[in-house]
Parts: structure tokens; C-alpha cells; sequence
């Protein structure tokens, strides 16, 4: 895949994905771009200096920063993976997305896990974002730092990791229960539903907890990047400031 973007530029050379070469534009110049150019020396990736024309045809419309690579990127973790990363894991911080489709937003959602510490994060088969170079962009490369395991069907996932002492708790502005009254201190899964639908009643059925997010204002909801931000970040204050 291409990405594009300095700062994804930068952290996929940092990953333990395989950059198979970048392309910088001729012009571009700067302390992170020193810092690819070090990287690419250093792990004998091949850097071509092209005209920054070239770089808009190979990634669109978009603002590339004078810098592009491409890159071999499987971030999915089969099913006796995760099983080991379970096992493995004191308490296990996992984040379950329920079809997310705007990249954006999905983006900004991986920023924050891969910020809050989240283990893994479980997304379906279809019907989510795709991990693409605007996700790239848009999670400032976070992405290539987290684990994901990709499931056919969420509700079986979520049933199976109500069996192994795992807690699970839905976002849902109709709860009862504020983030600030939940135990997040054990294994937990967070379920953060779509933007426009939240997490679908099929699903919500397998939650064993609803949370909300309190609100005070005229507006009726935050956006699904930002409450989980709010949400992780509570979860990581009870796990290490409580």
C-alpha cells in the first residue's frame, strides 16, 4: 500500500512493517524529513527523489507533504494470536468497533488507542473503515503500532470474550451508569458503536454493561472519535491514577 504524510511516513519506518521504498519530492527538506532519510539509510530502504507531481498521481488529491512510501502492511493477528495475547496479558484492554465508516474518525480513534495503551482492536469483516493511507494520515501512523483482529461476526467475538473473565461495556447515551461510576480496573472490551446508528441492538445484547458519557450542554451527542477518546482516557485514569 502507498501512505503518504511525514509523520506516517516516519512512524512506518519506526513499525516493524516493511517499507519497500520512499519516494520524496524534490524540494522537501525539514527535521522529520532528515529523519526518514535516516531511517531509509540506516535500514537500506530505497529513497527516490521524484517531482512532487509524480507523488499526487500515485495518492490523489490529498496533501502528502512532500513525502510517500509504500510499504507492506498486515496488521491482523489470527485467532491463536489473539488467544495468546489474552493469555498473556494481565489485564487485557481491548476496543471493539461496531462498523465505523468514516476514515477520519477512525483514525482519530486508533490515535487514542495506541496513546491509551489498547492491546488490540476488533473490527468486522465488512462494513468498517479500511486501513487505508488516509487512516494512516489521520492517526498520525498510530496504526502501525496496534494489533487488530478482524471477525466475521462481532456478536460471536463478544459472546466468547464474555466467557473468559473479560468485562464488556457498550457506549450508549441512553445508559444509566456514567463512565465515572464503571470498574474499568479489570480485563474489560469497550464497544464504540457507528456514528450515525451507535451500537446495534444485536450487539448491545452481549454488552454486560451500558455506559454513558454525562453531558450538560444543548448538544445531543459527541462524535464517536471523541467519545471514545473520553472513554479510554477514563480507563486509563482508573488503571493507573485511581
Amino acid at each position: 500500500m502507498f501512505i503518504y504524510g511525514r509523520q506516517p511516513v516516519l512512524e512506518a519506518l519506526r513499525s516493524a512493517h516493511r517499507v519497500k521504498v520512499v519516494y520524496k519530492a524534490q524540494e522537501s527538506s525539514g527535521k522529520v524529513i532528515a529523519k526518514i532519510e535516516h531511517f531509509c539509510l540506516e535500514k537500506k530502504i530505497p529513497l527516490k527523489t521524484v517531482n512532487k507531481n509524480q507523488l499526487q498521481k500515485w495518492v490523489g488529491p490529498v496533501v502528502h507533504q512532500g513525502i510517500v512510501a509504500e510499504l507492506d502492511f498486515d496488521p491482523f493477528i489470527n485467532k491463536a494470536q489473539f488467544e495468546e495475547l489474552l493469555a498473556n496479558t494481565k489485564q487485557p484492554f481491548l476496543l471493539m468497533l461496531d462498523h465505523i465508516q468514516d476514515t477520519h474518525n477512525f483514525g482519530a480513534i486508533l490515535r487514542t488507542a495506541e496513546i491509551a495503551g489498547v492491546d488490540c482492536i476488533i473490527v468486522p469483516g465488512k462494513g468498517n473503515a479500511p486501513l487505508n493511507a488516509t487512516v494512516a494520515k489521520t492517526s498520525a501512523g498510530a496504526m502501525f503500532y496496534l494489533k487488530f483482529l478482524q471477525t466475521d461476526v462481532l456478536e460471536a467475538t463478544l459472546q466468547d470474550l464474555n466467557t473468559k473473565n473479560l468485562s464488556s461495556f457498550a457506549a450508549t447515551p441512553h445508559a444509566k451508569t456514567v463512565i465515572y461510576e464503571a470498574n474499568f480496573k479489570q480485563g474489560l472490551v469497550l464497544v464504540i458503536g457507528s456514528e450515525d446508528k451507535g451500537v446495534r441492538k444485536n450487539l448491545l445484547k452481549y454488552c454486560r454493561h451500558n455506559i454513558k458519557i454525562p453531558q450538560f450542554g444543548r448538544l445531543n451527542s459527541l462524535n464517536a472519535s471523541v467519545s471514545t477518546a473520553v472513554i479510554l482516557f477514563e480507563v486509563v485514569r482508573q488503571r493507573n491514577f485511581g
